[in-house]
Formats: C-alpha cells, sequence, structure tokens
C-alpha cells in the first residue's frame, strides 16, 4: 500500500510539473532565495498603498462593480486605472486590464485545447502502463500502480483545464503589483 501511495504522488507532481509549463507566466516582483537547506521562491503581491486602495474602493462604488475588473464597465477602468500613480502607472494597469480580457476571452479555448490534450496523454499513458512486462516494478507496483498513476495524472490535468479563467485573474493581480501605486 505504501509503495502504491507513493507511485501516486510522484505521478501526481510530475503530471503537475508537466502540466504548469505552459504560458502561466506571472510578472510580479518574485525573490528566489537558495540556500544549503532550502529554496524560497515567489512572494504574494503587495496590496496596495493606502490612497491606492481607497481610490479603488470609491472607484467599485461609483461604478457598482463587485467582480474584476476586465469584466466592469469601462467607466470603471477608467477610474480604476487613475488610482495609480500618474501615466506611467495607469498605462501599466490598463495593459494589465487589456490582458486579462484578452486572457478571459481566450479561456474557453484554451479549456477545450486542454482538455483534448489531457484526454491524448491519459490514452498514451494506459498504451504504455499496458505495455510494462510482468514482474517489472518501474511504476512502483507493477501494472496497477501504473494505471492508477495515468489516472491520477488525468484527473490532476482535467482540473487545471478548469482554472483558466482563475489563472486569468491571478494574472492579473501579479500584474498590477507590478504598477506604481499613489
Amino acid at each position: 500500500m505504501l509503495r502504491l501511495s507513493k507511485g501516486l504522488a510522484a505521478g501526481m507532481i510530475a503530471g503537475a510539473v508537466l502540466l504548469t509549463g505552459s504560458e502561466r507566466a506571472a510578472i510580479a516582483q518574485t525573490t528566489t532565495t537558495t540556500s544549503t537547506t532550502s529554496t524560497t521562491t515567489t512572494l504574494q503581491p503587495h496590496k496596495f498603498s493606502a490612497a491606492t486602495a481607497a481610490c479603488i474602493r470609491q472607484a467599485r462604488q461609483n461604478a457598482g462593480c463587485r467582480s474584476t475588473p476586465a469584466s466592469c464597465s469601462a467607466d470603471f477602468q477608467t477610474a480604476f486605472a487613475k488610482c495609480f500613480a500618474g501615466t506611467a502607472g495607469a498605462t501599466c494597469v490598463t495593459k494589465c486590464i487589456a490582458r486579462e480580457s484578452t486572457c478571459l476571452t481566450a479561456a474557453p479555448t484554451t479549456k477545450k485545447t486542454c482538455r483534448q490534450n489531457c484526454v491524448k496523454t491519459h490514452r498514451a499513458d494506459v498504451r504504455a502502463c499496458r505495455r510494462i512486462a510482468d514482474g517489472d516494478t518501474f511504476w512502483a507496483a507493477g501494472d496497477a500502480a501504473c494505471l492508477a498513476t495515468a489516472d491520477g495524472n488525468f484527473s490532476l490535468c482535467r482540473f487545471v483545464c478548469t482554472e483558466a479563467e482563475l489563472d486569468c485573474r491571478t494574472n492579473f493581480q501579479f500584474c498590477i503589483a507590478d504598477c506604481p501605486n499613489q
């Protein structure tokens, strides 16, 4: 049982690593510190300055917007962009909004393509599992562990596909984190 669990965990981690290598790049400030004992990567986006946060709250109240800026009215988007420092801040936020809008528009197509790739990969994994010779323990416990790992990878792949919109919103948060605050 322990070997099966390790095989599943290794397969899921490998699948996650392979699936996250797509075009999902966060632009925010990141820090990587490596020592002989630990590695720390990617800090969460910083909070807005008090003046920028107050301006954003006011813009939301005036526009009646409760969701992300890309799905709000053009008036809100303009007011939101003006909450950042000067022309550079407004230009930066406008670019972030445009990127998010493009990403959200492409999300259904991205999901469909992703799901097709998951099915294709799963079929190949199952075929590979059926080719394992009896007694070969490459996949931890033979054929059963291989098929379980293939199914785990397929489930993980499908989950990653469903998160396309969340990736757009996360990238937006990282993008505006780089825009200068007031």
